[in-house]
């Protein structure tokens, strides 16, 4: 706190209250008002979009290696549905002002293939198991019946998965550089402010990196009420995609999480019928991919 006593003397600011709310305090000023962050320090990322041109961000007042001065930024109650596609849009604004090329590391690029190609063959192991202990059930629980009965889904995007990142690591071999930019790396809808603009908050975990990263943490975590080639048209509108980012964003959909079970049959019913309509949404797009490329 001795810091926020600082930064509020050297910019002539006197408090008038303050409010804890999670990790942020909310103060009151004689200037308006503010929001600190403790051990936080955006500075750079601030100056570094201002010079690409990217304004979404709330303006900040002092911002060091304690802590962060930012303006409060009152909000209007906006539809979750919307403030997503805002976040869609903003995404992709973002990544086209900070996109950049990069010469390609081999070497790194052959680590991020062989993680890749290592989690699907244990993730392919890890169902095969799964799914022979579950057949030797006389009875099966109703969630054990309902993934068994999908298994093919399952096994439909892993096997996608594994032929296409072959085809990507070769790709990425020919090309001498590669697509990088900003991410946000934390897109979510409490982290979209909107009033009269829109302002994006927490850069604590933005870094430079594949712009398709970023999209699939936002679409993974809104699959349900999201339209996946909605999703990517809306982005498209401000940042297109490369092939090669196409084919990796693909593979990193289908890049499955373990399921395992509990003592809850409900629970677990809910959870992987849940996990099955992102599935399916996923086969649809991939089934789309391998048509075009039949057309060719």
């Amino acid at each position: 706190m001795n810091n926020l006593k600082k930064v509020l003397c050297d910019n002539n600011i006197k408090l008038k209250g303050l409010k804890k709310l999670n990790r942020v305090i909310i103060l009151d000023t004689n200037k308006g008002k503010y929001v600190y962050k403790e051990n936080t320090n955006n500075y750079d990322i601030y100056e570094y979009l201002k010079t690409r041109g990217f304004n979404y961000f709330p303006r900040c007042i002092s911002s060091n290696s304690k802590g962060e001065l930012v303006e409060y930024i009152d909000s209007f109650d906006i539809p979750r549905e919307q403030k997503v596609s805002d976040l869609i849009h903003l995404s992709g604004i973002l990544h086209r002002t900070t996109s950049f090329t990069r010469e390609i590391d081999l070497d790194e690029l052959k680590e991020m293939y062989e993680s890749i190609v290592k989690n699907i063959d244990y993730l392919r192991s890890y169902y095969e198991d799964l799914n022979n202990y579950i057949d030797t059930k006389v009875f099966m629980s109703p969630s054990e019946y309902l993934l068994v009965s999908n298994m093919d889904v399952i096994y439909y995007l892993l096997d996608f998965s594994k032929e296409k990142i072959n085809i990507w690591y070769d790709l990425l071999k020919n090309k001498k550089s590669i697509k990088y930019s900003l991410i946000h790396n934390n897109l979510d809808t409490s982290h979209l402010i909107e009033n009269n603009n829109k302002y994006l908050i927490s850069w604590d975990k933005s870094k430079q990196d594949m712009p398709i990263n970023d999209i699939i943490k936002l679409y993974q975590d809104n699959y349900y009420d999201l339209d996946l080639e909605e999703f990517l048209r809306e982005y498209e509108k401000e940042y297109k995609i490369d092939e090669d980012e196409y084919l990796l964003f693909l593979i990193k959909l289908a890049n499955l999480k373990k399921i395992e079970f509990t003592r809850n049959t409900y629970k677990d019913c809910y959870n992987i019928n849940n996990y099955l309509v992102y599935l399916r949404k996923i086969v649809v797009l991939v089934q789309k991919y391998k048509k075009n490329l039949n057309k060719v």
